[in-house]
C-alpha cells in the first residue's frame, strides 16, 4: 500500500510537472517566430501584396515633415489642394518611430535612402510588441500538456494571420498600433489589478491618440468595468481607479505632445481634438471621482454617481461640437459618397465577400464564431469566479467579430482577438468524459449544436447569396488608372501649378512631380471636396458645371486606358482616356512614348 502512494505521489508530480504554466518568454519565442514566418510571406514573391494607399499615404506625411516647410504640429499637405490645402487627420505617434529611425541613419545612409528602410524596420518591431501581448494573454490559459499548448499557440498564430499581416515590413499606416493598444487594454483586464488598471488607461490612451476606429471597444471596456463595480465585483475598484487616473493624468500631455495648442482648441471630428479630449478628461475625472467616494455605497447610489456625471460631460459635449454628432464622415457631399465611399469593400458588411466569391474569408469568420461559441462556457465558469476582466475581454472580442459582420473594415480586430480563447474553446474538447460533470456534459451538446449550426449557415449563404459578376464602369477605371512605371518627366519641363486628376492617377503624380505641383484629390474622406470637383469635371455632361469644377486648376492629367470607356458615364474622361482631345485643353508633348497624358487648361475655351 506504501509502495501504490508513493507511486501515485511521484505520478501526480510528473503531472503538475507537465502541465506547469509555460515561460512568458517561450510563449513568445514560439509565437514570435510564427507570426514573422507569416509576415514575411508577404514577400515570397520579392514585392508587397498588401501595402495600399493607406501606407503611402503615411509615407507621403513623414516625407512632408523632413522638407523645408516640414513642422511637427503642421499636418497640411500642400501637394494636394482641393484647392484648400489638404490636412492629414493621422497622429504624429504613428509618424514618430519612423521619423527617429530615419533621422538616425540619415547621416550615414542619406535621408533618401533612410527613409524607406525605416519603414521595412518599425513593423517588425511592432509585431514583436504584439506577439509579447498575445504571450501574456496567453500563459494563464494554457492549462494542458506541453507539447498541446504550443499546438494551441502555433494554430492561434495562424488564426491571427489577417491581424498578423498588418505588422508586415512596409506598413506603416495606423493599424497595427491600434490593436497593440486594444491588446494593451485587454492585457490590463487579465491582470485585474492596479497595474492591470495602468494598463488599460495606457492602452486607451493609445487608441484615443492614433485615430477613432478604437473607441467602440474601449467604451465596451469601460462599460464592463462600471458594471463590475456598480455590482461589487471584487477588485473592480482599483483596477477602474486606475485607469481613470491614468487616463485623467496623460491625456492633456499627449495632446500637448501630438496635436499641440491649437489642435487641443480645434474642432475636428475624425481626430484627437477638442470634442475627444473634453469627453476623455470629463469622463475619466467622473469615473475615478465615483469609484474613490462611492465604493462602500448601495448599488442605486453608485450606478447614478457614476451615470449622471458621466451623461453630463456627453450632453455637454453635444452642445459645444454639435456638428460631430454626424459622425467623422460629415465633409463627404452625396456625389463623393456615390462614386468613391459606396464603391469601398471595407464599407459593406460580410455579404460583399460571399458576392465577390470570397468564400474562404467568411468561412473563417465562422471559425471565429464557432471558437467564441466554445470559449462562452469557460468564460462564464471565470466570471463566477470574479474573474471579470476575462468577460469583459471576451465581450470586446465578441463585438469586433460583431462588427466586422456588418462592417468589413473591423476584420483586423476581429481575428487579433478572438483566437486569443482558442485555449478556453478547446477547454471542452480536451477534458475527459471522465472530469465533465452531468452539466457539463449537457453544455457540450448545446455548444456542439450551436457550432453546427454557425457552419452549416455559412456554407447555406454560399449558394443563397449568389456570386455577383463584377460590372466596371468609368468610376472605376478613374479609380485604377494609376499609370504605373509610366514616364513623368513631362513635368519637370511645365511651371507647377495644380492638377486636375483622376483619384487613381493622384498619388503617382504626387510622388514623381518636382515641388510646387499639386493634385486636386486623394481617395480619403477629408479630400471630398476635391473628389467632388474631379467627378464633376471629369462625368458631367453640363459644360458649365466642368468649367466651374476646373476654375481653379492648371493642368488637367489622365492616364491612356486600355479599356473602352463610357462617354455616356464620363465624357472627358471617356475622351482623354483614349488618347483624343478636348476644347479647352492643349496637349503638353511628353519626351517619350508614355501614357501619361499632360494638358494646359484654356479657361477661356474650355467646354
Amino acid at each position: 500500500m506504501q509502495v501504490d502512494l508513493s507511486i501515485n505521489a511521484s505520478q501526480t508530480q510528473e503531472n503538475c510537472a507537465k502541465n506547469k504554466p509555460l515561460a512568458t518568454w517561450r510563449i513568445f519565442s514560439v509565437i514570435y517566430f510564427a507570426a514573422l514566418s507569416i509576415a514575411l510571406l508577404d514577400f515570397a514573391d520579392a514585392r508587397s501584396f498588401l501595402g495600399d494607399i493607406d501606407d503611402r499615404m503615411r509615407e507621403l506625411q513623414i516625407r512632408q515633415f523632413f522638407s523645408a516647410n516640414g513642422r511637427w504640429y503642421d499636418l497640411t499637405l500642400p501637394m494636394i489642394a482641393m484647392p484648400e490645402t489638404y490636412a492629414s487627420p493621422w497622429s504624429r505617434l504613428i509618424d514618430l518611430p519612423y521619423m527617429t529611425i530615419a533621422a538616425i541613419l540619415a547621416p550615414l545612409l542619406g535621408l533618401e535612402k533612410s527613409i524607406p528602410i525605416s519603414f521595412d524596420i518599425w513593423p517588425p518591431v511592432m509585431l514583436s510588441i504584439f506577439c509579447l501581448l498575445v504571450a501574456a494573454i496567453f500563459r494563464p490559459q494554457l492549462r494542458v500538456s506541453r507539447a498541446l499548448n504550443y499546438t494551441i499557440v502555433v494554430t492561434s498564430v495562424f488564426l491571427m494571420a489577417l491581424a498578423v499581416w498588418e505588422f508586415v515590413p512596409g506598413r506603416i499606416d495606423h493599424h497595427n498600433m491600434q490593436i497593440i493598444g486594444l491588446l494593451i487594454m485587454m492585457a490590463g483586464l487579465q491582470r485585474w489589478d492596479r497595474a492591470g488598471g495602468i494598463l488599460v488607461g495606457a492602452g486607451t490612451l493609445i487608441c484615443f491618440v492614433v485615430s477613432l476606429e478604437g473607441l467602440p471597444f474601449v467604451t465596451l471596456g469601460f462599460l464592463g468595468l462600471v458594471l463590475c463595480f456598480v455590482f461589487d465585483v471584487r477588485g473592480t475598484r482599483q483596477v477602474l481607479f486606475s485607469a481613470a487616473v491614468t487616463i485623467l493624468v496623460l491625456t492633456l500631455p499627449a495632446a500637448f505632445a501630438f496635436i499641440g495648442p491649437s489642435g487641443i482648441l480645434s474642432m475636428q471630428c475624425d481626430a484627437v481634438s477638442a470634442p475627444y479630449i473634453l469627453l476623455a478628461i470629463g469622463c475619466s475625472l467622473s469615473l475615478a471621482t465615483g469609484t474613490a467616494l462611492l465604493a462602500k455605497q448601495t448599488f442605486n447610489v453608485k450606478l447614478i454617481g457614476l451615470a449622471l456625471p458621466t451623461a453630463f460631460v456627453a450632453a455637454a459635449t453635444a452642445i459645444l461640437f454639435p456638428r460631430c454628432l454626424s459622425g467623422p464622415y460629415w465633409m463627404i457631399d452625396p456625389l463623393s459618397k456615390a462614386d468613391w465611399l459606396d464603391r469601398v469593400g471595407q464599407e459593406h458588411s460580410f455579404v460583399y465577400f460571399l458576392q465577390q466569391g470570397q468564400f474562404f474569408i467568411v468561412f473563417m469568420l465562422a471559425v471565429l464564431a464557432c471558437i467564441a461559441i466554445m470559449a462562452l462556457p469557460a468564460v462564464i465558469g471565470g466570471a463566477r469566479k470574479q474573474h471579470a476582466g476575462i468577460a469583459i475581454m471576451f465581450a470586446i472580442a465578441v463585438a469586433s467579430l460583431v462588427l466586422t459582420l456588418l462592417q468589413t473594415r473591423n476584420i483586423r480586430f476581429a481575428f487579433a482577438f478572438i483566437p486569443l480563447f482558442l485555449p478556453l474553446a478547446l477547454e471542452l474538447v480536451t477534458m475527459s468524459a471522465a472530469d465533465a460533470s452531468g452539466r457539463l456534459k449537457q453544455v457540450r451538446t448545446l455548444v456542439a449544436a450551436a457550432v453546427i449550426l454557425v457552419l452549416g449557415t455559412t456554407a447555406a449563404l454560399r449558394f443563397i447569396i449568389p456570386q455577383q459578376e463584377s460590372h466596371y464602369d468609368a468610376i472605376d477605371y478613374m479609380a485604377y488608372s494609376d499609370c504605373a512605371d509610366q514616364d513623368f518627366s513631362v513635368l519637370s519641363s511645365q511651371q507647377p501649378g495644380r492638377i486636375a486628376v483622376p483619384q487613381g492617377l493622384a498619388l503617382p503624380v504626387v510622388f514623381a512631380a518636382p515641388d510646387g505641383f499639386s493634385v486636386a484629390a486623394v481617395p480619403f474622406h477629408r479630400a471630398s471636396p476635391g473628389m467632388k470637383r474631379m467627378f464633376e469635371a471629369f462625368t458631367s455632361h453640363a459644360s458649365e458645371v466642368r468649367r466651374s469644377a476646373l476654375a481653379p486648376f492648371d493642368y488637367v492629367a489622365v492616364c491612356r486606358f486600355p479599356l473602352s470607356v463610357d462617354p455616356r458615364e464620363a465624357p472627358l474622361y471617356a475622351e482623354l482616356a483614349r488618347g483624343g482631345s478636348w476644347p479647352g485643353l492643349q496637349r503638353i508633348p511628353s519626351p517619350s512614348k508614355t501614357d501619361f497624358q499632360l494638358f494646359r487648361i484654356d479657361h477661356s475655351s474650355l467646354r
